[in-house]
């Protein structure tokens, strides 16, 4: 019988359809990389996936729900897959079913009018690394290729022994959130266009400006005391904010400007977060920077943070 896709929007689906596939689909990966270890897990991980623009992409043998991919539509121009999505039941065609399922997203994802689609394929360590060679050439098949690989970096703040630092003359920390981001934007630009990021680079202008939002969303809860901008008189030349969640901080966004570099801003602006951080009883900050920014790792290690496990994207854009 002939395998038929389906796009769905999350209130036309039977959550005791998915749930089940889900957690069945998901015994195929390793451990750290299901969305739930049991069918309770994973049914709050799906009603939670409801609260944002979302779409499910479905393969039926028949009247069995054989293979799925969950969207999210987070921007005017992007859409992602879910991590290690698609999700296929183990089968002689299960790459068939992947590959078009793949095919379908970016399908929808130009049907809705946006021109990029991405997965970022995260919780990678070297010991689980067959699995991503496993999909690799089924995302690239499918017409996703291979984007930008991150290491994720860990620093235990209850062990941190660093101390408050003396900025130079004329250098002073403000709290982002007494900031406007309109006044953050031109530096944060500058500074990624300037920085050899990879995925950054390969953005639209529209796009790059949709992720900073996205990263600087106001709604979104941060440390407060910790996520600063550093100004030389009354000019942003340095940022960085540290969201805040459950397992602890996440460092979203850490720079500085081009004409600022090699002058040790960057250590100073780190260890700064990093002190009152910790002085809130932050226990642990976790960030990811691209593999090939050996100078950033480098910084970082110096502060403390350790590598432990990194991510891979796959993308697909309408310009290719």
């Amino acid at each position: 019988m002939a395998i038929e896709i389906e796009v769905l929007k999350p209130e036309s689906v039977d959550v005791q359809e998915i749930v089940p596939f889900i957690f069945e689909a998901q015994q195929q990966l390793d451990e750290q990389l299901r969305s739930g270890n049991t069918e309770e897990e994973i049914e709050r991980f799906v009603k939670g996936a409801a609260q944002v623009p979302f779409y499910y992409v479905l393969a039926y043998d028949g009247n069995k729900l054989v293979g799925l991919a969950g969207l999210y539509v987070l921007s005017e121009s992007m859409v992602y897959l879910d991590p290690w999505n698609p999700l296929v039941l183990p089968r002689a065609d299960s790459d068939d079913i992947f590959r078009r399922l793949v095919k379908k997203s970016i399908e929808h994802t130009q049907s809705i009018g946006r021109n990029r689609l991405e997965v970022f394929l995260m919780e990678l360590t070297d010991d689980i690394r067959s699995t991503y060679d496993r999909v690799r050439p089924l995302y690239e098949a499918g017409g996703m290729r291979r984007g930008n690989e991150w290491t994720q970096m860990w620093c235990d703040l209850s062990m941190s022994t660093l101390k408050e630092p003396v900025l130079p003359e004329g250098f002073t920390l403000k709290r982002i959130i007494e900031v406007d981001n309109e006044e953050i934007w031109p530096t944060y630009n500058e500074t990624f266009l300037s920085s050899g990021d990879n995925r950054y680079l390969s953005q639209t202008e529209a796009q790059r400006r949709e992720s900073f939002d996205d990263f600087f969303d106001r709604s979104k809860s941060i440390e407060e005391d910790a996520s600063l901008l550093l100004y030389d008189k009354d000019k942003v030349v340095g940022f960085m904010k540290i969201n805040i969640y459950d397992i602890g901080g996440f460092v979203n966004g850490i720079g500085i400007h081009p004409d600022y570099r090699r002058k040790g801003l960057a250590k100073k602006l780190m260890t700064a977060s990093l002190v009152r951080a910790a002085e809130n009883s932050m226990e642990n900050v976790v960030l990811e920077v691209d593999i090939e920014n050996k100078h950033a790792i480098r910084l970082y290690e110096q502060l403390g943070f350790k590598s432990r496990r990194g991510s891979i994207s796959h993308i697909w854009t309408a310009m290719e």
